[in-house]
């Protein structure tokens, strides 16, 4: 039987000066929200599901009128993600709608997860797993797209409770998927953040919370991930929370960084990500619980840390807010106030009252925040998200959670933005340029100029669009109308701060392209005049990617392990400079002892395709 959301009239709750809570009535909490133009009229639209009392499911598809009034969609709702997990926009099929992956706690009443397909009026349909194969746990805490192998096709993931289920589902040419159980897992472990024992172990989280983020700027997408731990435990009771990054390869393989070590590691929280001092890295907000038992000041705590040219991460600002009692979206990174400098976004359980809390960027070249005056809606166990919901170029805040007084009780709703002065569209960016290598392999390598509108402005990132002409599919489709508007909320460039950018193995055709910047508010400025190039005959190789293996450094040795070694191979290991150091016969474990330092190692074995992937010996 059809479910029925009948429209209610919204309930306005005012306790502050231009701060408004216009309430969805919805009882929801630990819940998620995604925005975006899923009927192509020109606004943003909401889905928001979470948990109901009674651990039910409940939510809503929410259209836009285009000035903030919301309709509950009518017929079967298939994005039912529940407590505590994702859902997040993109185009798997390249036609230019805007699909869903989606996935959360299994409440008994929902869809687990799943991939929905748009059919351009944004009436979603489940797609099949035949098709999109989904992981088959009840617990998916993670999902999302990225083109991790970087050869034009977007790849999805779900990541859940336990050994084996952190997915990589990679996108191949004929639009199948082959999934890599072993995207993560296969790696180095540490008694401490240096230290490194035993062969790599697979790792066995607990509601794994992933955020996906180019930290390095190599080009390549890689993973913070922030999870409880069982693999470290004191006694058979769980003491380590894990909070890492995973470098990818620019090959799809994601390994632990040991670089990027923070001095607190967080679960039940999440990462959000931001240039908040103009260098071109992103920075992270970080926030969740600490250690099991570790008290408030560790809880409650939310922080701020500097990303160092993608080479380490230091402490760069902390602040007492409150804490989450949930996981993922607690958080928000965003110029709230459209002044050109990034704000945060903080609440939870302050140990006396819901909260949720603006601090306003002040010296970005320190990490300095001043709290504002605006009192907001409070509330624990919370997802945020920021859209701009009436148009008005001033980005909004979406709110779920147990809410304060004078709600007092679960509820979804959001609050207008009241700033003195809207967001100014960036320019459009100059200079672009993509220049074709058909060689061994083929490579498209795109750059461009940032526009100078974006001269002292932080948080900028970049939204590249490419499109197969010959096909009519589009590889990145930027999710953002022609004018440049976007079509999502509070989403940074599909290419991140990047403004260069290599894809591999191009099939053969016509390609057009053009790219965008997207300021700190998330509004995204006009697209660059459109550029095209041809690839003639496209790969070189027919040859299947080769995810069996696992590339490390231990005790000053570089490790290659192989899960599937029955067809021969030879590894050959190059220095920085291009100079060959070692080779050797592939098998079930080669070691090679080095000297610390960065190297490169090939891989090749007849029937794949040549592995490459950077590793420091330490």
């Amino acid at each position: 039987m059809k479910k029925i959301f009948t429209f209610l009239a919204f309930v306005v709750a005012t306790w502050s000066l231009n701060a408004q809570f216009v309430d969805f009535n919805l009882e929801i909490w630990k819940g998620i929200f995604a925005a975006a133009d899923i009927d192509n009229d020109g606004d943003l639209d909401v889905i928001v599901s979470g948990d109901a009392p009674g651990n039910n499911e409940v939510g809503a598809i929410l259209i836009n009128d285009g000035t903030g009034n919301f309709t509950p969609q009518t017929g079967d709702r298939v994005i039912t993600a529940g407590r505590g997990g994702n859902i997040r926009f993109g185009d798997i099929d390249g036609d230019g709608d805007l699909d869903v992956i989606f996935a959360g706690w299994g409440l008994s009443n929902a869809v687990k997860a799943g991939i929905a397909l748009n059919d351009g009026q944004g009436v979603f349909t489940l797609a099949p797993s035949a098709t999109y194969p989904v992981l088959g746990i009840d617990k998916i805490t993670s999902c999302g797209f990225a083109d991790f192998d970087l050869n034009g096709l977007l790849d999805y993931y779900f990541f859940g409770n336990g050994k084996g289920n952190c997915v990589v589902y990679y996108q191949q040419t004929d639009g199948s998927f082959v999934a890599a159980s072993e995207a993560i897992q296969a790696t180095v472990r540490y008694t401490t953040d240096t230290t490194a024992i035993g062969d790599p172990v697979a790792y066995n989280f607990v509601e794994p919370e992933v955020s996906v983020i180019d930290f390095n700027k190599d080009g390549y997408p890689d993973m913070w991930i922030n999870a409880a731990d069982l693999n470290c435990v004191n006694e058979g009771v769980q003491t380590q929370r894990f909070s890492y990054l995973f470098a990818n390869d620019g090959f799809g393989k994601l390994t632990q960084f040991s670089g990027a070590v923070v001095p607190f590691k967080k679960a039940n929280g999440d990462s959000q990500w931001g240039d908040f001092n103009g260098d071109g890295f992103p920075d992270m907000l970080l926030h969740g619980d600490g250690y099991l038992n570790s008290g408030e000041n560790n809880d409650m705590m939310y922080r701020v840390f500097k990303n160092n040219s993608g080479n380490a991460i230091e402490m760069g600002w902390e602040q007492k807010i409150g804490r989450q009692g949930s996981m993922q979206n607690g958080s928000i990174v965003v110029d709230w106030d459209n002044d050109g400098k990034l704000d945060v976004f903080g609440g939870g359980w302050s140990g006396t009252a819901q909260v949720t809390e603006l601090y306003t960027g002040n010296s970005p070249a320190e990490f300095t925040f001043t709290k504002s005056s605006l009192s907001f809606q409070g509330a624990s166990e919370q997802g945020l998200l920021v859209a701009d919901l009436n148009g008005d170029n001033k980005i909004d805040l979406l709110l779920n959670g147990f809410c304060a007084a004078p709600i007092n009780k679960r509820a979804a709703g959001y609050i207008l933005n009241q700033s003195a002065t809207a967001s100014v569209a960036p320019g459009a960016p100059t200079s672009l340029n993509a220049v074709v290598d058909q060689g061994e392999e083929v490579m498209v390598t795109f750059t461009w100029n940032a526009p100078a509108s974006e001269t002292g402005k932080y948080g900028t990132t970049y939204n590249l669009s490419l499109k197969n002409t010959t096909t009519g599919k589009y590889l990145y489709n930027p999710m953002a109308a022609a004018d440049g508007k976007r079509k999502v909320g509070g989403q940074m460039g599909n290419v991140f701060t990047n403004r260069s950018y290599e894809l591999y193995n191009l099939p053969s055709g016509d390609y057009e392209w053009t790219v965008q910047a997207i300021n700190g508010a998330y509004r995204g400025g006009a697209f660059a005049e459109t550029k095209t190039f041809t690839i003639a005959g496209g790969s070189s190789t027919n040859e299947m990617a080769d995810r069996s293996l696992n590339i490390f450094s231990q005790d000053n040795k570089l490790i290659v392990k192989a899960s599937d070694n029955t067809t021969a191979g030879q590894i050959q290991v190059y220095a920085i400079s291009g100079n060959l150091v070692a080779a050797g016969v592939l098998s079930a474990k080669s070691e090679f002892n080095l000297s610390p330092g960065v190297y490169i190692v090939k891989v090749l074995r007849d029937g794949y395709r040549n592995v490459v992937s950077r590793v420091i010996v330490q």
